[in-house]
């Protein structure tokens, strides 16, 4: 069937609508078109000109090719799409056609269809009529349809605006195609409840629907096409038959859902991890709602099971959160409620002595328990924090200095404990005091001598006087063997006695006979004494008052450094060794070489030849270790001079014993903690 003289604007007709619609404001050219036709398609000879109508000249359409072409009228143009081709349908057919899905047909006059002919409408066929225009079919003539889509030329639902009215969608399409003096026996199917304006499709009766629409909604999930409403009656598929009785379909929608079981979960305060079963109809994710949860996973599609992970609290108080399953579409969500009550603390443990206890001595045995059963105990020894990595407690220890003793205990399941901290601080003795701390050193002990810090002639400490009253003394005393020389500083601040008379005084006696003594205000002083004879020497430091105080003074005496140098006689020294040296010069006596300290490490040159070292060499000293093969102490020394000089092994269960004993030739020293090495000429 052919169309002499038509012209068609295609389906993209709504881009040259806006391009007219430019054109025709700007007042350089208009179309004139056939009223009946929505003002807009032209009838084969159209009139350009100006807006005025001026300069018209004829526009013959029936002249130019299918596709694009551009209307110009003085400096104004627009592109418009002209057809005419059979798809601008009018007159008689008699023999079959089919107009398929692949472009829109446009009705403008009666399409007869004759006797023995047949028009078929392929399935999304969109056939669009104009005002007045029909299908008509002669007896023995027949149109099948098979969900093709026929509306007003003015209906912009489907086949886009072919009228080019803007894009305005007619309301309520006239529908004469369903009469039966014009088409016969079609029927025409709405879409209903389909979430947007489906266009209705014609059928014939007996064919099958075909591809179905499938609507989408943000909010529901699309279940099928039936036959009445909510998705009752028969479900139709696009192989179902057309039946004449069914005029419309009916979407069936469920909405989207989530669900939680359960919807909360209590955590054990260790943490630990949980699952929920989650039923969905459509795709979802998940996202914890604190740091201190964590997901399995990230989401699934459908139902499915969410595995939840809540971390230890480590805190008494309890703490909640929750985890959102979100659906991927509709929005809908659910929640689950996570709560986890918080750890029960360990005790503290105790440390016992406590906090700020002195000692004396060479240690303190610590002793530690914890409240909590079964926990463990950490401990440092340097004042840190205790941690997993500090050290065990298996049992009472000794410290053997000033020590900040800090504690922890642990326990699974429980927060770990404070700290429990004790710092036990050693007193220094008066030997260390007075810089003899091999040295066992007494005093009485209602007027006890004291260490102090200040004032110290070596810095750091010093041994002071014991408080005493009128007519009372105080005493530091003790012992060296055999001869040598003594030194040591003092220092004393009490009343001036000009006349000696025996007034208040700082005195030094050496086996009970009065040496030297002191009074008034008087700063540091060197004193060196000359200790002879063989055997046990004492040495004694007394404070005393007098029976009244005419001025105030610290009414104490102080002394610091105390030096011993044994004395070695000319017949342990060779001549012959101190010559090799050059530490003999004319005229000097064998004692007085031997006396001397060349390289100022302290020692004597007979003392370093007993030791085997070099008196012209501060670096060259003796020096001892400590060993334990099989458990037991071992003292070894070096230089060893082995059978030239006579070693002794002394020791002392602890620094306060008053006595060292010789353990050379003892097999077992294990009760013993602390030892020193006695060299002696060999007799």
């Amino acid at each position: 069937m052919k169309a002499t003289t038509s012209v068609w604007f295609a389906i993209l007709a709504a881009a040259v609508a806006a391009a007219a619609a430019r054109g025709a404001e700007s007042g350089e050219f208009r179309v004139d078109a056939r009223p009946s036709y929505g003002g807009r398609v032209g009838t084969g000879v159209e009139w350009v000109g100006e807006a005025d109508g001026s300069a018209l000249r004829q526009w013959d359409t029936t002249a130019l090719p299918d596709g694009w072409t551009t209307l110009e009228s003085g400096g104004g143009a627009a592109e418009v799409c002209v057809l005419n081709g059979p798809d601008v349908a009018g007159g008689r057919l008699d023999s079959d056609e089919t107009w398929g899905a692949d472009r829109v047909h446009v009705v403008r006059d009666d399409v007869v269809v004759g006797e023995g002919a047949v028009l078929t409408l392929e399935r999304g066929a969109v056939v669009k009529f104009t005002e007045g225009a029909r299908i008509v079919v002669e007896e023995g003539g027949d149109v099948v349809a098979r969900g093709a889509y026929l509306a007003d030329a003015a209906d912009d639902s489907v086949g886009g605006d072919t009228n080019l009215d803007g894009g305005d969608t007619l309301p309520g399409a006239v529908e004469w195609w369903l009469e039966d003096e014009v088409v016969g026996d079609l029927i025409g199917v709405s879409f209903v409840g389909g979430g947007t304006d489906l266009p209705k499709r014609t059928y014939s009766a007996g064919e099958t629907y075909g591809a179905l629409p499938e609507p989408e909604d943000e909010a529901a999930i699309f279940g099928g096409w039936f036959t009445k409403p909510g998705g009752d009656g028969a479900r139709v598929f696009p192989s179902t038959r057309v039946n004449a009785r069914v005029t419309a379909l009916y979407a069936k929608w469920t909405p989207y859902s989530v669900g939680v079981e359960p919807m909360s979960v209590a955590a054990a305060p260790t943490g630990g991890t949980y699952r929920v079963a989650v039923s969905a109809n459509t795709a979802w994710s998940a996202a914890a709602g604190a740091d201190w949860l964590r997901l399995g996973a990230g989401g699934g599609e459908g139902d499915g099971e969410l595995a939840i992970s809540a971390d230890a609290n480590e805190n008494t108080s309890a703490r909640a959160a929750t985890v959102r399953v979100q659906l991927s579409r509709g929005g809908a969500f659910r929640d689950v409620t996570v709560t986890q009550e918080g750890m029960e603390q360990v005790a503290a443990p105790g440390i016992r002595p406590a906090d700020g206890t002195t000692f004396e001595g060479t240690s303190q045995r610590v002793v530690m328990d914890c409240p909590t059963a079964g926990a463990r105990i950490l401990y440092t020894l340097d004042g840190s924090e205790p941690t997993e990595g500090g050290i065990p407690y298996a049992g009472s220890f000794n410290v053997f200095d000033t020590t900040v003793v800090k504690a922890k205990a642990f326990k699974e399941g429980m927060i770990r404990s404070a700290t429990a901290s004790a710092r036990l601080v050693r007193l220094l003795t008066l030997a260390e005091a007075i810089d003899q701390p091999l040295w066992t050193v007494v005093t009485d002990a209602e007027h006890p001598w004291k260490v102090v810090d200040a004032p110290a002639h070596d810095g750091e400490h010093a041994a002071r006087s014991g408080s005493v009253g009128f007519e009372q003394s105080t005493r530091m005393e003790t012992t060296v063997d055999g001869e040598g020389w003594l030194g040591f500083w003092w220092k004393v601040s009490c009343e001036d006695d000009p006349d000696g008379t025996g007034w208040d005084r700082l005195s030094f006696y050496l086996d009970g006979r009065l040496v030297d003594s002191i009074d008034g205000e008087r700063d540091w002083a060197e004193v060196g004494v000359k200790v002879r004879g063989a055997g046990i020497h004492t040495l004694a430091w007394t404070y005393s008052k007098d029976w009244f105080d005419e001025t105030p003074t610290e009414d104490c005496g102080w002394v610091d450094q105390v030096t011993w140098n044994p004395t070695v006689t000319d017949e342990d020294v060779p001549l012959s060794w101190l010559a090799d040296l050059g530490l003999v010069d004319a005229g000097m006596s064998n004692e007085t070489a031997a006396a001397l300290d060349v390289d100022g490490d302290g020692l004597t040159a007979a003392q370093e030849y007993l030791a085997g070292t070099d008196p012209t060499d501060a670096d060259s000293v003796l020096l001892t270790g400590l060993r334990f093969p099989g458990g037991t102490p071992e003292v070894t020394w070096t230089p060893d001079l082995e059978s030239d000089r006579d070693y002794r092994v002394l020791a002392k269960k602890a620094l306060t014993d008053p006595d060292w004993t010789d353990v050379t030739d003892l097999d077992d020293r294990s009760a013993y903690r602390f030892f020193t090495v006695e060299v002696r000429p060999v007799e």
